[in-house]
Formats: structure tokens, C-alpha cells, sequence
């Protein structure tokens, strides 16, 4: 064979090596990355199974906890920190839901709850929230946005006096820069409120510590905060409210009855008139329970809303 055809055959021959080489090293690269996809995806998946767990484990804890009173100092509310679950971990931590303010409750259907009118504005007012936030405006347009029907509040009736508003339906929503319709419902997550007229975020990172979704009017004395306390009487001020926080902090509250002394009696009576429609009480029934767990590279979190008493869920969000 002439060298020149020989040089040609060893070319050819360099060239397939190189070609093999390549295909395999990139099937070997392939290889490799599917092989990380799927370890990812494995502990992925058991990190949720862990999370899921989790959630489990504080319904159990919950419902275990069947004294007269809901509070702080109760080892549901201590949570469960990076607990070790064969090569994983798991941290669970519950809110209760019960020492906030229910924003969907605060309508139903096309008519708003009285109660929770008068407790809605004396909440952003006890806030002192910077101008132009008004509190007859935040609860009028709250209304609006959450009531069925079209029909914009002019006036609120809270604590037996009219306040003028200017609430906000559909017709204002459509006339912003970006155009939208007034839910006219629930909501499902508080971020939704920065949608409502007049919620700017500054005023929902400041109102959302005390809010919740789901709920109903009934407020946890042992857990409310001291703005939410505010809300409960026109009568009830940021002092005689931080009285019930420093009271219940060494004695959590079974009864109502124990307040004696600590507030006026008129004022105590209120509450307790408020205790006896179901508007106030000394336990919970709603709770946040909030589940992540790790396994090697897997990360999960899952948030769920649970009924106490029956362990139904009625919020579920995985991350």
C-alpha cells in the first residue's frame, strides 16, 4: 500500500478513536447527569414524604392537647427542630390561626358580619398605619373586594357611627393602568390583598402578622396580639390590653373569670358577653402547620391549615 494511502488510513482510523471517544465520554457525561436527576428526584420525593409526616405529626400533637386552654406556652406552639428521621430531618412548626383576625370572615356571601366590621376598623386604628391608609377605607374597600355584588360602599356603620367611604368595586379596578375585576370572594392567601385598593404592600407586611384566611369570629384571648386585643372593644386600649398579655404570659387563661381585677368590670363584662355569642373564648380551633424537611440534596416544605378538632385540612400549599 502506498504511504500516502497509508497515511490516509491511519487519518481515518484517529478520526473514528476521536469520534468514539467523544460519544462516550458524552454518554458517560449523559449517564452521570441522569443518574444525579434521578438521586434528586428520589430525595426529593422523600423529603416530601418526610414533610408530609410532618404535617401528620403536628395534627397528633394538636389534638392531643385537650386542656381548657390554647396558649403560647404549650409544646404544640415550641415546634419540633431539624428531628432526625432515618437519613433525613423534619422541623414542624404550628401557629395557631385562632389569635387572628379572619379576613374571609368578615362577609358572607353579599352581607358583611357586624361584628367583624367594628373589629376590622378598630384593628387598622389600633396600627396607627402611616397616611393616606384610613381605616374606614382599608375596611370598606376590604368589603368590596370580598362581597359578591357590584355595588361600591359609600358609608360603614361601626361602633354606632356612620363613616362616609369610598369603597371600591370592579369600575375603580378597571380603570388602573393595569386593568382588573374585583374578586367578589374569599380569599385564598393573604398576598391577594395587595390587590385591594388602598392595601399597598407597606400596609399588608404591616397588617398580615395578625390576619388569617380561614376562621371565623371567634378570637383566642390567650393568643391574640395586642392590636387584635385592641379590636375586641372601642373601650379596650393598648394598656389595659397589654395588661391581659402580661397576665396570661405566667397564667394562661381557662376562663374569662380570671380577668377579675385586671380589667373594669364594665369592660370585663363586655367580653364576656362576647364569650357567651362564640366570639371569644380561651381555646383554638384553627391552626398553621408549617412542615420542611430535608433528605440529603432534597428540600421540601409544605404549609397546611388544619381544623383542630377534626384534623381536616383546608389550606395546602407544597414547596
Amino acid at each position: 500500500m502506498p504511504r500516502r494511502e497509508r497515511g490516509m488510513v491511519l487519518l481515518l482510523v484517529l478520526l473514528v478513536v476521536v469520534l468514539l471517544t467523544t460519544l462516550l465520554t458524552e454518554f458517560a457525561f449523559s449517564t452521570l447527569v441522569d443518574l444525579r436527576l434521578a438521586e434528586t428526584f428520589r430525595d426529593s420525593t422523600r423529603a416530601y414524604y418526610l414533610a408530609k409526616g410532618g404535617v401528620n405529626a403536628g395534627s397528633m400533637l394538636l389534638k392531643r392537647d385537650r386542656n381548657n386552654h390554647d396558649s403560647l406556652d404549650e409544646f404544640w406552639h415550641q415546634g419540633v427542630n431539624d428531628y432526625p428521621v432515618g437519613d433525613g430531618t423534619v422541623t414542624i412548626h404550628i401557629e395557631d390561626l385562632g389569635g387572628k383576625l379572619a379576613v374571609n370572615a368578615l362577609v358572607s356571601g353579599n352581607n358583611p358580619d357586624t361584628v367583624m366590621v367594628d373589629r376590622f376598623y378598630r384593628f387598622f386604628t389600633a396600627l396607627e398605619l402611616p397616611a393616606p391608609a384610613d381605616p374606614a377605607e382599608l375596611t370598606a374597600a376590604l368589603i368590596d373586594w370580598l362581597d359578591s355584588g357590584d355595588d361600591t360602599y359609600r358609608e360603614i356603620l361601626v361602633d354606632g357611627r356612620s363613616l362616609p367611604v369610598a369603597g371600591a368595586e370592579s369600575a375603580y379596578y378597571q380603570g388602573l393602568a393595569t386593568p382588573y375585576r374585583s374578586k367578589n370572594g374569599p380569599l385564598h392567601t393573604l398576598e391577594e390583598l395587595v390587590n385591594i385598593k388602598g392595601f399597598t404592600p407597606e400596609v399588608v407586611q404591616r397588617i398580615a402578622p395578625y390576619l388569617a384566611v380561614n376562621g371565623d369570629e371567634k378570637i383566642n384571648i390567650n393568643t391574640a396580639g395586642i392590636e387584635v386585643l385592641m379590636a375586641l372593644s372601642p373601650q379596650l386600649d393598648r394598656g389595659l390590653a397589654q395588661k391581659i398579655v402580661d397576665y396570661r404570659a405566667t397564667t394562661p387563661l381557662d376562663t374569662l373569670d380570671q380577668l377579675t381585677g385586671i380589667l373594669p368590670d364594665d369592660q370585663l363584662s363586655a367580653l364576656k358577653s362576647q364569650a357567651n355569642l362564640g366570639q371569644l373564648g380561651t381555646t383554638s380551633d384553627m391552626y398553621r402547620i408549617e412542615s420542611q424537611a430535608s433528605f440529603n440534596d432534597g428540600r421540601r416544605r409544605i404549609a397546611a391549615e388544619v381544623d383542630k378538632q377534626t384534623s381536616r385540612i383546608l389550606f395546602l400549599k407544597v414547596d
